[in-house]
């Protein structure tokens, strides 16, 4: 508002006002203004709107969401935004987002355990043998042999069912068993081993029983009379009871081997076992000589592809994952592989059978003979064969503690601080054993909190199954209680995990937990805690052209308008129709969550190039964040590289694009990643090769061949490709060297593979060429891209090019690193006055410094600026002032939702000074609470405010402002879109009837009563009686009454003046405002002409018309114009006038008396 002692120097219109029946100040039409919190959208700046469709698209439409263990809406201003849009088209809306960030607390990450690389078994073994020397390995000799003693054939037993006594197993064999077959479990040898299951489903029997199975096979009934020379032509294969002699066996060499042997061990158990069958005296030479000796692969492995899924019951069941002293656990494997054949000195004997006791046959007499003595075990050990590097110890969930920042803690107080005061621990024992093998199978988690509670949960990975983890533990802070569950999951990555496991990458879950300090606990970089900064915006990675020679070049990314975390989940961006020879291709703006098959196009955007000389440059046709051209979408802007506006790469195309940014799991974790499509599948390719096989053989994926129309490649949901929402998230940075005073982190090093088209592109290595500045990062020395499956650098013109038809030239990619600022441990805000700077709040979160030498904090608060700090309280200030320049937004009604006098009096005065002084044009809206806004429900009528406390705290606030309104109490509404019903302030209603009253009237006339006043709600929270309006309107309060025939329904007029005079009335204070905008409109056009009698005539000839206006319509009763001709005015370059005029007052009180008269009485003599 112009002072009429100030002294002007720019060249300008000014006003000013001065209420003869006593002081004022402004008000306005029918913009409205609002700062606050909404689901998505830019934030801090105003953005124009223009009806409610076109504030979901940029804002998100509404939620119910309470602030944490409140009555606050948190969303309040889209209820705002939806009831006064439905009256008027003009709104501008400015986001709030936080400054402060969090300490996200200490972190332990779920990590896979990688499966083995075949290609490492080849040279790491050494091997435990009786068969002979491997010179090349350089192997030890050590005999080991199994005592074969028992029975033979008789009376319809299968050959070898007694071929051993438990007796002789139990005792004399475990005791010789090498320690590098202790661990291994075939059903019940070792409690510490795991069953062997093979390709079929099945499992493999117990180690005496596959012993058994050999022996059957070593030892098996001959018919063959040349075998068998006591048998004549017209005997069976078989003895009867008291035939004598009678030799039913043979031996005929079974060599049963368990994994891969190598040939050496083989041709010296085949040269052994030649040896055996020449010592039993009823196997002539002849035989032996001729013998095929059955070598039996009892797991089936295909040892000549070591990458086949036959394999996997030996990967899986003889091999263990080894530990580390260093990590979370392991980067390798050892195992076994083993054979079992016949000694040299097995010999045949005789028994008795009249003198054998103890034996489970029915025997009379007899003899029989037997085989006895040694088997051979051939123990090849495997060390340190290495696990995929890619996959293993890759972070796949993240937990966090529960935790909560208050007034007296600053940032927040964790249930466990640290693994040396509570601790997280992974259960992978008993019935959890199996996710050693399974990454989805069910696991424990035991958390015990600095107070020693200790919680016990069962958990997976498994995205489909009830105890999912995020189902177990939750996903913030607040959406469980702490007292139940102390901890709660920070990212998850299934589809990932998924993909994996069916690649034959992943073998299932580390046994442990990789552990990470808190920010504020730590004074080195080796946390993931660091979100101390303020909000973030998302972007893309740098879009890269087409290979030229060995190197690709820069051209654009992508900035998201939507800042925030929402905005990671609001679109990705489809590059198509890839043409060199016309050098263009369209963008498509698509859903996040949308499929390739079903693609939900939000914009689209034809025919760009790289040309910045012509009109369809994709600068020009979307719009650029650097302010070169005008933005033209609603969800994205480019950010172009300077050499691409300076045309240098006019012909080229995008073709690919850079690495994510992520962050570092300490020493020993792995990043997570996108899997990214790289190719179009044709029908039957083999996509996954899930472990183990089927029923019926292999079970692997193949394609059924992908549609191109319904595939895009790079950031893919497309067979063979995925990603998890949680990748394109905020991951914090590295901490500043002073977390006291640092307001910002530093970039995490670790870069992810990007995506190019062109297979040629792996010659692309970070540390080089365009990329010489990554050789700090983790692309150093390596190929930056994951590539297509072909060349990619000109128009395909060969019919066999993968790239050929101009639909296959198309890929995607996301934004991410959006981030609200927000501290999640916070149940509110911290905007209270208690947070400003040098108060209470503040200095507990900030570091004792020359500054605030009383602070008692670590770090969480900081002083930004002279006149700013990072709490929330200066988040929202900095909304408010982006509204404190009428030039550059045009508005005239104002509220800040979220906000009140009660709780937030400083920022509530904030707003009033910047609408009273900064803009003078415009009526504030503030909020008045009528219930305790920090309880948990609404059903204690304690808790409700009633009109008289009302009245005192707009007393106790000390407010006087004719430019402010307040309204009670709170109405409650339904919100369709949510299915949910509940309380939130009248503002919304008020905006709606200000809008509809400049609509069907004009903004002198009163938003209040039957005509410009209903409110579409379902009742007020209370049902104020006649005296309770007449105390609140008396103590300046708007009521919403409730009628019987109406319903709510506004009921009230008056500003927040304390003084009575006529602009302690609304529609008084509209009628001003408008006034002096109308007025300031036209005279603004004698700015520069000569100062004059023919100016003022002008002057009043413009003025005059719109007063008698105002007149007619009934909002002035009278006014005059007074120039004045003062010649040092006019020396001063001046022209002074005041504007005389009287209000029209709004009808608030009809009296009426009814007089009762005789029946004779005449009312003319009355």
């Amino acid at each position: 508002m112009a002072d009429g002692n100030k002294v002007f120097v720019s060249p300008g219109v000014y006003t000013s006002e001065k209420d003869l029946t006593f002081v004022a100040q402004s008000v306005g039409v029918t913009t409205l203004g609002l700062v606050g919190e909404a689901l998505k959208g830019p934030a801090f700046e105003p953005i124009y709107i223009a009806s409610y469709d076109d504030y979901v698209t940029r804002f998100g439409g509404t939620s119910p969401k309470l602030y944490v263990d409140s009555q606050i809406p948190q969303y309040e201003l889209g209820y705002i935004a939806k009831s006064y849009l439905s009256q008027s088209n003009q709104l501008f809306v400015t986001r709030v987002l936080g400054l402060s960030g969090y300490d996200a607390g200490p972190s332990w990450s779920v990590q896979t355990i990688g499966q083995l690389e075949p290609s490492g078994l080849e040279h790491s073994y050494t091997a435990v043998t009786s068969g002979g020397t491997d010179d090349t390995a350089g192997a030890t000799v050590v005999p080991f042999y199994i005592p074969l003693t028992g029975d033979s054939y008789y009376s319809g037993s299968t050959v070898g069912t007694y071929a051993f006594s438990d007796a002789a197993m139990t005792t004399p064999f475990w005791t010789t068993v090498p320690t590098s077959l202790t661990g291994i479990d075939f059903g019940n040898w070792s409690a510490t081993g795991q069953t062997i299951t093979l390709n079929d489903g099945t499992t493999l029997a117990s180690f005496n029983q596959s012993f058994i199975n050999w022996a059957s096979a070593a030892m098996t009934l001959s018919s063959d009379t040349s075998f068998n020379p006591l048998l004549s032509s017209g005997d069976t294969a078989g003895c009867t009871y008291g035939q004598s002699p009678c030799i039913p066996v043979t031996l005929d060499g079974s060599i049963y081997q368990y994994g891969c042997v190598p040939q050496y061990f083989t041709e010296t158990a085949t040269g052994v076992t030649t040896a055996a069958l020449s010592a039993f005296s009823y196997v002539s030479s002849t035989s032996v000589s001729a013998a095929t000796f059955d070598v039996t692969n009892v797991l089936s492995t295909n040892c000549s592809d070591l990458t086949s899924y036959e394999n996997d019951p030996w990967y899986y069941g003889l091999f263990e994952y080894t530990g580390s002293t260093t990590c979370c656990t392991g980067t390798t494997y050892s195992g076994v592989s083993y054979q079992l054949y016949a000694s040299a000195d097995t010999q045949e004997s005789t028994i008795d059978l009249t003198q054998a006791t103890g034996t489970t046959f029915d025997s009379t007499g007899g003899t029989i003979v037997v085989l006895s003595g040694y088997a051979v075990f051939d123990i090849i050990n495997y060390q340190g064969v290495t696990a995929n590097t890619e996959w293993d110890g890759m972070d796949i969930l993240t937990l966090r503690s529960r935790g909560l920042s208050s007034l007296s803690s600053g940032g927040a107080v964790y249930a466990i601080s640290a693994n040396t005061v509570g601790n997280v621990v992974f259960d992978c024992s008993g019935s959890y054993e199996s996710v050693l093998e399974d990454p989805f199978a069910t696991f424990g988690i035991s958390a015990k909190t600095d107070d020693g509670n200790i919680y016990t949960f069962e958990a997976s990975m498994s995205n489909t199954a009830q105890n999912y983890a995020p189902r177990v533990f939750g996903r913030s802070p607040f959406d469980k209680k702490q007292v139940d569950v102390p901890i709660f999951v920070e990212e998850s990555y299934p589809t990932l995990l998924n993909i994996g496991y069916k690649l034959g990458k992943v073998r299932g879950l580390q046994c442990c937990l990789q552990y990470l300090p808190s920010a504020r606990a730590t004074v080195n970089t080796n946390t993931i805690a660091w979100y101390m900064n303020e909000w973030q915006t998302p972007e893309t990675p740098y879009l890269v052209s087409e290979l030229q020679g060995s190197d690709v070049f820069r051209l654009f990314k992508f900035i998201s308008i939507s800042d925030g975390t929402s905005a990671n989940r609001e679109y990705k961006v489809s590059i198509v129709n890839l043409s060199f020879e016309r050098a263009e291709f369209d963008i498509i703006v698509r859903d996040f969550y949308d499929t390739d098959a079903n693609p939900q196009v939000l914009e689209k955007f034809t025919r760009c190039s790289l040309d910045p000389t012509k009109v369809s440059f994709i600068g020009r046709k979307i719009g650029t964040s650097t302010g070169e051209f005008e933005l033209k979408s609603k969800y994205t802007m480019l950010y172009p590289t300077e050499a691409l506006l300076d045309g240098t790469y006019t012909g080229s195309l995008p073709a690919g694009f850079e690495g994510y940014r992520f962050r570092r799991y300490g020493t020993c974790g792995v990043n997570p990643k996108i899997i990214y499509k790289t190719k179009y599948y044709n029908p039957g390719e083999i996509v996954f090769d899930p472990p183990y096989g089927s029923g019926t053989g292999n079970n692997v994926i193949r394609s059924g061949g992908d549609k191109v129309s319904k595939v895009y490649l790079g950031v893919s949901n497309s067979t063979g490709a995925g990603y998890d929402a949680d990748f394109f998230d905020f991951k914090g940075y590295i901490p500043p060297t002073n977390i006291c005073t640092g307001v910002a982190g530093s970039q995490w090093e670790v870069l992810t593979q990007g995506f190019h088209m062109d297979s040629g592109a792996t010659v692309v290595i970070g540390g080089l060429g365009t990329y010489l500045n990554w050789s700090s990062t983790t692309l150093n020395g390596e190929s930056i891209f994951e590539c297509g499956v072909g060349q990619f650098n000109h128009e395909p013109t060969l019919s066999t090019e993968p790239y050929k038809s101009l639909r296959s030239r198309k890929f995607t990619i996301a934004p991410h690193g959006g981030f609200d600022g927000w501290d999640i441990y916070r149940k509110t805000r911290s905007n209270t006055d208690d947070y400003r700077m040098g108060l209470t709040g503040f200095l507990n979160g900030s570091c004792l410094s020359a500054d605030f030498p009383n602070a008692t904090g670590d770090g969480s608060f900081k002083k930004l600026n002279t006149n700013e700090a990072n709490t929330d309280y200066f988040a929202f200030l900095r909304g408010i002032n982006e509204f404190d320049n009428p030039e550059s937004v045009d508005i005239n009604v104002f509220a800040t939702p979220g906000i009140d006098y009660v709780d937030n009096l400083g920022l509530v005065n904030e707003a009033i000074d910047m609408v009273e002084t900064d803009r003078a044009d415009s009526l504030y809206i503030t909020t008045t609470p009528d219930y305790n806004m920090f309880v948990t429900t609404t059903s204690d009528p304690t808790n409700q405010i009633s009109p008289d406390e009302a009245v005192d705290n707009i007393e106790d606030s000390l407010i006087d402002s004719n430019y402010t309104a307040t309204y009670y109490p709170w109405v409650q509404i339904r919100d369709a879109a949510n299915n949910k019903q509940l309380y939130i302030p009248p503002t919304a209603e008020v905006m709606r009837n200000i809008a509809l009253t400049d609509n069907i009237s004009f903004p002198w006339f009163a938003s209040a009563g039957y005509t410009r006043g209903l409110v579409n709600a379902i009742k007020a929270r209370k049902k104020l009686t006649l005296d309770e309006r007449d105390t609140l309107y008396v103590g300046r309060l708007n009521p919403i009454a409730t009628f019987s025939d109406t319903g709510p329904i506004v009921w009230g007029n008056k500003t927040l003046q304390v003084r009575e005079s006529a602009l302690d009335r609304i529609n008084v204070r509209r009628l001003l405002l408008q006034t002096r905008k109308l007025i300031s409109a036209v005279a603004v056009r004698l700015i520069f002409e000569q100062n004059d009698d023919v100016v003022r005539q002008q002057f009043l000839d413009l003025v005059n018309p719109i007063l008698d206006s105002i007149r007619r319509d009934r909002g002035l009763t009278d006014f005059r114009v007074v120039l004045s001709n003062d010649p040092e005015e006019i020396d001063r370059n001046e022209m002074n006038g005041k504007i005389y005029i009287k209000p029209t007052r709004a009808l608030e009180y009809i009296f009426v008396e009814f007089l009762i008269t005789p029946t004779g009485a005449s009312f003319e003599d009355i």
